[in-house]
């Protein structure tokens, strides 16, 4: 298809505006009644009219000074025939095709200005007919221009919320994403980490206790099971993790890698707030306590629940060998490194799940230990303050 016939980026097809150029036989037949003279000039304003009229259409360059010399001609021809104000449907949708709203404004200042002469000049004003006759043409002529520029705007608006919407479609993708690989790695990586000690002690007890071997294994089973089924509620999305039962899955999980579990405080029997909380505080708990396991070399840990006025915090302490200055180096890089409490996925998951909350993790490690403050912020319920009115 040539170039010139192909639609333009504004404004309906160039066929569509080739079709009304069939409408210049009216201004033509009024100029073979005149001198040849002023037939022959008539003509060649009316082929260059046509000319820049395509033209417009089809090339946004130059459009401004196309659509004010077709206001030009039309005036010429106005002042001859005032029945040449009909002329001016051929500019009117080119103006609303202009993208710049100076260069609008400038448009339609000259349509006005044509119409403003024309009326002056044949002194339509005075006669009433005559004013019937041209003024409905005239409004349906200045609307054309609006019309195409709020029909324009209302697809660029169209575009722009497919776009907004494809965008967060691709963003609730990707943060969908990032959550199953969070769960997957403090849920499977707490798990598997249970299946390998449980694994090696049953190995070293074999020959030695082969009763309690025995039952080590029938645990490996156990607990490949309850992995298999978190697996399941994951992808279901029905994982729902309490803190009060990571404690004791955490005490099961330390014992086996000979690491006692103190747990301080009776505020782990009071409900949470919000099972959100609980279910980010049990996960942060199971993290940790996996990174414990890995790295520690630990013979103690410490779990304390603090309640305290507008926030709680969640406290997981170790005596073990605490986290070196490469550790710390690898922390601040998080995204470089791999597993672990120094490591992108410990840390990084468990700062990304309390931001949900508005949560906050601080490491501590001077000398020997390590001691992880999980902090979320308290909202009292609106019932409950009216209760205690």
């Amino acid at each position: 298809m040539p170039k010139m016939m192909r639609r333009p980026p504004v404004g309906p097809p160039v066929l569509f505006a080739m079709i009304w150029l069939v409408y210049l036989v009216f201004p033509l037949y009024h100029l073979f009644n005149q001198t040849p003279a002023r037939a022959a000039m008539g003509l060649t304003a009316v082929v260059v009219f046509i000319a820049i009229y395509i033209y417009s259409y089809c090339y946004e360059r130059g459009r401004l000074l196309c659509i004010l010399g077709m206001l030009l001609i039309i005036g010429v021809f106005c002042f001859s025939d005032e029945a040449s104000l009909y002329m001016a449907f051929y500019p009117a949708p080119i103006i609303g095709m202009l993208t710049s709203r100076k260069q609008l404004t400038i448009a339609f200042g000259g349509l006005v200005a044509l119409f403003a002469s024309t009326m002056w000049y044949w002194k339509l004003y005075d006669d009433t007919d005559a004013l019937l006759q041209f003024l409905p043409a005239m409004i349906v002529i200045i609307v054309i221009p609006f019309a195409l520029v709020f029909g324009r705007r209302s697809r660029e608006l169209r575009q722009k919320l497919i776009l907004a919407n494809e965008e967060i479609s691709r963003l609730s993708k990707n943060e969908e994403r990032q959550r199953i690989s969070r769960d997957l790695h403090d849920t499977l990586g707490h798990t598997l980490s249970l299946i390998t000690l449980k694994s090696e002690l049953a190995e070293k007890l074999i020959l030695k206790q082969p009763e309690r071997a025995v039952q080590e294994v029938r645990d490996i089973q156990a607990t490949s099971r309850a992995a298999l089924r978190q697996v399941r509620e994951l992808v279901s999305g029905m994982n729902a993790v309490k803190l009060r039962d990571e404690v004791d899955q955490a005490k099961k999980i330390l014992a086996a890698a000979s690491i006692v579990l103190e747990r301080e405080g009776s505020d782990f029997d009071r409900e949470l707030p919000s099972p959100l909380l609980d279910n980010i505080l049990g996960m942060c708990l199971r993290e940790s306590v996996t990174n414990i396991v890995k790295h520690s070399r630990a013979r103690v840990c410490t779990v304390r629940l603090e309640w305290e006025p507008g926030k709680l915090k969640l406290i997981v302490a170790d005596d073990g060998i605490g986290v070196s200055k490469s550790s710390e180096a690898a922390e601040s890089r998080p995204f470089e490194t791999g597993g672990g409490l120094a490591g992108g996925n410990g840390l990084r998951g468990m700062r990304e799940r309390l931001k949900l909350i508005d949560g906050d993790l601080a490491l501590e490690s001077v000398g020997r230990g390590t001691t992880l403050t999980f902090t979320v912020p308290l909202v009292e319920k609106s019932s409950a303050k009216e209760g205690g009115r």
